[in-house]
This record gives structure tokens, sequence and C-alpha cells, in this order.
């Protein structure tokens, strides 16, 4: 802990910045004072008080946005106490929640101005007795917040995790819920949400510095948005998996990639979440039950994949697309069962299980019949589930060859499951 008499020279420091501050000519004055008494020397948490008119600045004119963003950038680029930078990067944090947009963009310009915001490689702090614990953990926050901007400036965050809605009972959503996003959408987005939740789990601190009441406050805030990514990557996951027979094959390839990833990182955040748990960061109950994804679920895709890359193309189609045809349940005499191109994710003693869904077809009826223009007095069968493929020209014989490897794999699929 810092002395008293560095405590003291700290509190000077304030009071002086303050008053030179109040006395300057610029438009800024205010949003300097306001960031200035933000972020004292005090171990403190943010006062809420200048945060909100920090806040309402932004909102009222972009003026006061690039403002701010120039004053914290000269706050974090002066210091080499961890405190000051830390409620610096605090306050990025919660205007970047519940302030105006324009402001991540304004930071994002000034980092390729080349001014030192969020790039804190060089910062250390020279005003504790454990120096390194403090600075590694003000350089690893600053690290989550450079990927956040990251994915926000791409458009990859899709939702703004807002701690005024939080205290509200709701979380504020700007973009599509993950439930309505489309495959290629999921699959764009997931592996930023992956990199972002690997610097959550990187921001983890260590020795002295873990029992810090500021530094877990300042935990906690990432935590927070830790569970809005979690179960983002989960739902995400899941609907990429339901989908993953209708998938070409590189797509396969890379939602494949993202099982693997969260495969590894949900323990790793099991064990982060436990850590935190452990040094009193929020309440146990607000953590998520953190379920893992099973070996079995990685084998069979690995398998499916290795099937699939021997499979010729059908003009430059992957055989993913072709459909799938009625093949007979090993487990049923009477009936006829079509794979539905998709995997469950379903929850079972905190894994993912894979099971394959069929949809029942009557035999008898074999396919879809549809109004024949050319014969009014019959009706023609529809034998194909694609009405893509069933308008191309393909040479039939290598079709139906193609179909016979994809349902032999599909049965392999199917036993495996059985057994």
């Amino acid at each position: 802990m810092p002395s008293k008499l560095k405590k003291a020279i700290g509190a000077v420091k304030d009071q002086t910045s303050i008053s030179l501050a109040k006395v300057s000519n610029a438009n800024a004055s205010n949003v300097e004072v306001l960031i200035l008494k933000a972020t004292r020397h005090d171990e403190a948490p943010l006062d809420e008080r200048y945060v909100d008119e920090i806040l309402q600045l932004i909102a009222s004119s972009k003026v006061y946005a690039v403002a701010c963003a120039q004053v914290i950038s000269k706050r974090i680029g002066k210091t080499r106490n961890w405190i000051v930078a830390l409620k610096s990067l605090m306050l990025v944090l919660r205007i970047f929640q519940d302030g105006d947009p324009y402001f991540p963009r304004e930071v994002a310009h000034a980092m390729k101005r080349g001014q030192k915001f969020l790039n804190l490689s060089n910062f250390r702090d020279d005003s504790n007795s454990s120096p390194w614990d403090y600075t590694a953990f003000v350089r690893t926050f600053a690290l989550y917040l450079d990927e956040r901007l990251d994915c926000f400036i791409t458009g990859k965050l899709h939702k703004r995790f807002s701690n005024r809605g939080r205290r509200n009972g709701r979380i504020e959503r700007s973009y599509a819920p993950v439930c309505e996003m489309k495959p290629i959408m999921l699959l764009d987005r997931i592996s930023n949400w992956q990199r972002l939740l690997d610097r959550a789990i990187g921001s983890k601190p260590t020795g002295a510095a873990k029992n810090n009441s500021l530094v877990q406050v300042s935990l906690y805030a990432i935590v927070q948005e830790s569970f809005d990514l979690y179960r983002d990557i989960s739902d995400a996951l899941a609907l990429l998996l339901d989908s993953f027979f209708h998938l070409q094959y590189h797509n396969c390839v890379s939602a494949f990639q993202a099982c693997v990833k969260a495969s590894k990182q949900f323990e790793e955040l099991s064990s982060f979440y436990d850590l935190c748990k452990g040094t009193g960061v929020g309440r146990t109950s607000e953590y998520p039950s953190v379920q893992k994804v099973s070996e079995e679920l990685i084998e069979t895709l690995q398998e499916f994949l290795k099937d699939q890359a021997s499979f010729p193309a059908a003009n430059g189609r992957s055989a993913l697309m072709l459909p799938a045809t009625p093949i007979k349940d090993p487990g049923s005499s009477s009936d006829r069962v079509g794979l539905s191109s998709s995997l469950a994710i379903v929850p079972a003693t905190n894994a993912f299980s894979v099971a394959p869904t069929f949809s029942a077809q009557n035999p008898s009826q074999g396919g879809t019949t549809f109004e024949n223009k050319d014969d009014p007095f019959g009706p023609c069968l529809d034998i194909s589930a694609d009405k893509h493929v069933a308008a191309e020209s393909v040479d039939q014989n290598l079709l139906w060859q193609e179909q016979q490897l994809w349902l032999q794999n599909q049965n392999k699929i199917i036993a495996k499951h059985k057994a």
C-alpha cells in the first residue's frame, strides 16, 4: 500500500491539476476538471456523480467527446501511478458502455494518430511496493479494452453492455440477438467474441493485486461482460452445430475450429470464474454454470470433416449441399427416417452432447407432390429437397454416387450414437 507521504503527494497533485484546469480558457475545461476528479490518486472507486456528468457532456456535443478522449489520453500517458491509470481505463469502459458511440470512434482515431491511449505495453507503476502485480493488471485491462474497441469498430460487438441497464434489471441491446443471426454471420463474429473472452480471462490479477478492492471492482466490470460473451458464444455454437450439415465445407471447418477453441476456452473460463468467486468478485449466484464441449462431439465433427474432404464436388457444390434421401433406420423394420441435416446440442451433466435429430416419413409418401402444369390429370413427384440442385443440369449418375457416399457417412454417425 502507498505510504501516507505518497498519498499526500498524490492529493496535492490532484488539487493542483484541478486548479489549473479550472482557470484554463479552453472549451474543454469542464470535462477536464470532471475527469481529474474522477481519476484521483485515492483507491476509492469511480465517483458516479462525475461519471454521469461526463456522460451527459459527451452526449450533448461531439466536441466534448473529442475533448474527453484527449484529456484521458493525456492522463494515461503521463501517469506512473497504477490507481490513476486504472481509474482512467475504468472511465473509458464506462463511456464505452453508456456513452455516445462517437467516443470509441474518437479513441480509435487518437490511437491511429499515435496517442498513448490503450497501448500501455510500456506502462510501469512506481508508486507501490509490489509494482509488477499492479502494472500487469493495468496492462491486461488495457488489452481487454483494445480488443473490445476493435470489436465495436468492426461491427462485431453486437450489443452494448450497459451498467446502467444492468442496474435496472435489463441489458440494453443495439443489434439483433444471436438467435436471429444466420450461420454465416455467426461465423463472422464468433472468432471475435472468443478473442475478446480470451482477453477477459487474461485480465485475472496476481499477487498483491488479487485482493485489492479497487482491482476487484475493476475486474468485476470485465467479469459482467464475460457473462454475456459466454452466453453469446454458447448460443452461436448451438446454432452452428444445428445447421452444420447445411454448411459448405469451408464453413464447416470454421465451425469446427470454433468448437475446438471453445472446448479449451470454456475450461479456462471455469477456472477464471472460480478464482473470481474465491476472492469475492461479485455474487456467486450471478455466475453462469459453464458447460463443457464434449470430446465425443469434437471427434464426431472431425470424423465427418475427414470423410467430407474426400467427397468429389458436383458443379462446384460441396456434397454437403446434397439433399438427404430416406434411409433405413437400423432400429425399425417398418419406418424410414431421414436425417434432418442437423445436430442438436443438448445440455447433459454440464456437457455439450451431440444427438442426431430425425424426422419420420411415411414410406408410402416417398416425397412431396405438386401440380404438374403439363399434365393436369396426374401429380408429379418432387424427388429433390433442394430446388436449386433439382434445377441444375447435373450428371445424374455422378449425383447418385455422391448421394450414396453422403448417406454412408450419415449412417456411420447415426450408428455411432445408437451404439
